[in-house]
């Protein structure tokens, strides 16, 4: 039976963000995929979730303690001792789900997921020792992997142009979006705009607290709460400090699933002009939970959307105002217009359907017998 390893490196996280949950998601959803051929996943079992992939049929659990580890041993590991650990497990192929990979092989084709190249088209949002670790533990193994998956045509444009990868090895393959429950809103409940992600410079913070305190003038009883935490590899705005401290503000921290669920189904409106993404998760999350969204009109935001959301210039604090308003002022008609249209477009966004065409291309290379087209 064929064998393919898939590298959870993502399972250093305990209290996972962004591309270590969409890993963890996709991971969960190939496994429980029906398949003719044998995954060995390489993960640490402390990582919610993970320890029951053990039960599953035709998976392999290897446990590799990340979270006991510093992030610098685990990428060594990564880049040293992984790609020999494959061929010892008799894998032929291996998928690597959060951007990096090893710079050599060892005879293993390579499969990664490419979530945004950030750091190098906007390297002054991040530290210089993580914009160098990046360079070295993700740029060599893109440029060598037999696919690079883009998680949205944006990054795939990007990845062609700024990485040169061809065509014949590029590819884009959606995420999907975790469908969680939350009660309905209770009526006459606190009003309040929530905002996801938001300690990172690129989630545009400062212009949104700016844009609230503006529109606080009219609406004072309004609410502004952040979800997230602040990460050491970026680079705060100057002013956000100051900016925390408004009246208005409740700043949430890192909360599980099921409290994101429930502050997205309580929101007003969910808003997210983002500089940058690769993906836009948050985006579709709040949609299926029925938060009316704002985001920008730049980079993959657009495309993720897909017309369900009020777009702004992520420059302009007077549009994100202005698209505050506008959702603060819509009648009950026309906000249950808008939150059906964003829950039927985050239903086409499904983890099983993501898993399928990865399942793809594991059969594909698998077929092969050189080591790319």
């Amino acid at each position: 039976m064929d064998r393919i390893a898939l590298n959870g490196r993502f399972s250093y996280a305990l209290q996972p963000t962004g591309t270590q949950t969409v890993a963890y998601h996709l991971f969960d959803a190939m496994i429980r995929l029906p398949r003719e051929f044998e995954l060995v996943v390489f993960a640490d079992p402390a990582f919610p979730g993970v320890v029951d992939w053990a039960d599953c049929e035709k998976t392999k659990l290897v446990n590799v303690p990340f979270h006991r580890w510093s992030r610098a041993r685990a990428q060594i590991w990564e880049q040293l001792v992984f790609p020999w650990l494959c061929r010892r497990a008799g894998c032929t192929v291996a998928h690597h789900p959060i951007n990096t990979s090893p710079a050599f092989s060892a005879g293993v084709k390579s499969i990664v997921t490419l979530h945004d190249l950030n750091f190098l088209i906007h390297p002054e949002w991040y530290t210089r020792s993580f914009c160098l670790a990046y360079r070295l533990c993700a740029l060599p193994g893109l440029r060598r992997a037999d696919r690079v998956v883009a998680i949205s045509d944006y990054v795939k444009d990007a990845a062609a142009e700024v990485l040169a990868i061809p065509p014949a090895r590029l590819g884009r393959i959606y995420n999907g979006v975790k469908m969680l429950k939350a009660r309905p809103p209770l009526p006459g409940g606190t009003r309040y705009i929530i905002c996801v992600g938001s300690l990172q410079p690129h989630k545009n913070l400062p212009r949104i607290l700016r844009a609230f305190k503006s529109l606080r003038r009219t609406h004072p009883d309004l609410e502004l709460r952040i979800v997230g935490r602040r990460q050491t590899r970026f680079i705060m705005a100057p002013d956000l400090a100051d900016l925390l401290e408004m009246p208005g503000l409740e700043f949430l921290g890192y909360i599980s699933d099921q409290e994101l669920a429930q502050a997205y189904s309580d929101a007003a409106l969910f808003c997210y002009p983002s500089l940058e993404e690769g993906f836009g998760l948050p985006v579709l999350e709040a949609m299926s939970l029925g938060a009316p969204v704002i985001t920008s009109n730049v980079s993959c935001l657009p495309e993720i959307s897909g017309g369900c959301a009020e777009l702004v210039d992520p420059a302009s604090e007077s549009e994100i105002e202005g698209a505050m308003r506008k959702i603060l002022d819509w009648s009950d008609t026309d906000r249950n217009a808008a939150v059906q249209k964003g829950l039927a477009w985050a239903r086409k966004f499904t983890w099983e359907t993501a898993a399928g065409s990865y399942l793809d291309v594991f059969r594909e290379l698998l077929s092969q017998k050189g080591r790319r087209p």
